[in-house]
């Protein structure tokens, strides 16, 4: 089967979680002997879409990127009209549109979507909350499947996205919250829809250190506000406020970093093998965002063995921790200080909650698991 994953960002060094599903299909897919290629940008900043990489072929592994440039229009009204999305404001109809328009863009990769999305079986277009990625997928609609990546935000809800979730010729989604979300909230009937999940690369097992570590919770994200980070950040705070002595430590890139405050150890953006060895050795992986098509870092946290925390009010990862029975959810600052210290203090129970996402995950989100999924996929919606 000849695949194309097209998506905004693309490389081993790019966080985010379409980011890591993007890369993790393409390379799964080829490692099952598909020929995939990734068609991106030589964007590596998503605020600022620089042009940082270099444009042409490379490769990665066993799959063939091509990288093309990114062109800015209409900055200032678009830093409008993204500001009252963020702030939950409205958009009329025309802003809307405006939004497509305003960019960013990449011409040069839309015309090469327009000359080879016929050769392919398919087109994988990922995520939806870009400009960018509605024009590539108008650029062959009848070969796009749509992984949209939805939240339940602002963006979600503009006119466009419905159109395009209505056009393509199928969509993935995430988790089955993200496909009643389509179906239910938005009332979108694509005309393909189907749930296919997020694959985990599976580490080889690390040795355990012989000596004691002091616990401590885990936070691995984007420091976005649209993460929710501002919230935890504040009930770690009131956490140690009230007595609570066990530090979050906070990894990821972002505008949003720790407060110097004794509650926080900041690490930055750390490497694959640093996220394996903080999680194992975590009481529990804390994940705050309200609005996720999939949280990632459970499954990580779950591979490592170890249970997580998540927002009540999080459709998504509530029900990712109800089915794998991996966690506790917390809405307010006393449920989060509570459960924290449930966790501290019922070490057998803790760890069963691990036990039991790592059986979970397992069983449903090996890249081995994903890619026969969407074999099976393309066989039923005929794609060939």
């Amino acid at each position: 089967m000849k695949l194309a994953v097209v998506t905004p960002r693309f490389g081993v060094d790019i966080g985010g979680g379409a980011e890591t599903l993007a890369r993790g299909f393409a390379l799964a897919a080829a490692a099952h002997g598909w020929q995939v290629e990734a068609w991106t940008t030589c964007g590596r900043n998503h605020y600022t879409w620089a042009n940082e990489l270099p444009a042409g072929e490379s490769w990665d592994n066993q799959v063939r990127v091509l990288r093309f440039p990114v062109s800015k229009l209409n900055e200032e009204e678009q830093a409008r009209r993204e500001g009252q999305l963020a702030a939950g404001g409205y958009l009329s109809p025309a802003d809307q549109y405006g939004w497509l328009e305003g960019g960013p863009h990449s011409p040069t990769l839309y015309a090469h979507i327009r000359q080879h999305a016929a050769a392919m079986a398919a087109v994988l277009v990922m995520p939806y909350a870009t400009p960018m990625m509605h024009a590539a997928a108008w650029c062959a609609p009848e070969k796009v499947i749509f992984v949209p990546c939805l939240h339940n935000e602002p963006y979600a809800y503009l006119q466009p996205v419905h159109l395009l979730l209505e056009t393509v010729a199928g969509v993935l989604c995430n988790a089955p919250e993200e496909g009643q979300l389509i179906t239910q909230t938005l009332r979108a009937r694509p005309r393909r829809l189907a749930v296919l999940g997020v694959g985990l690369s599976i580490p080889d097992p690390l040795p355990i250190p012989e000596v004691a570590i002091p616990p401590y919770l885990l936070l691995i994200s984007r420091l976005e506000s649209g993460k929710n980070i501002p919230l935890i950040y504040e009930y770690m705070e009131q956490y140690w406020q009230e007595g609570g002595r066990m530090p979050l430590i906070v990894a990821g890139s972002g505008p949003l970093t720790p407060p110097d405050h004794p509650a926080f150890i900041f690490r930055g953006f750390i490497s694959e093998e640093e996220k394996i060895s903080l999680a194992r050795h975590a009481l529990a992986m804390v994940q705050p965002s309200l609005n996720e098509s999939f949280g990632i870092t459970l499954l990580e946290s779950w591979i490592a063995g170890r249970p997580v925390l998540v927002h009540g009010d999080g459709a998504v990862t509530r029900g990712q921790v109800q089915r794998a029975k991996g966690g506790i959810w917390f809405r307010t600052g006393d449920e989060f200080a509570a459960a924290a210290h449930w966790l501290q203090t019922h070490p057998e129970q803790a760890d069963r909650m691990g036990r039991s996402g790592r059986a979970y995950t397992l069983q449903n989100y090996t890249w081995p698991a994903l890619i026969h999924r969407f074999a099976h996929l393309t066989q039923t919606w005929n794609l060939t």
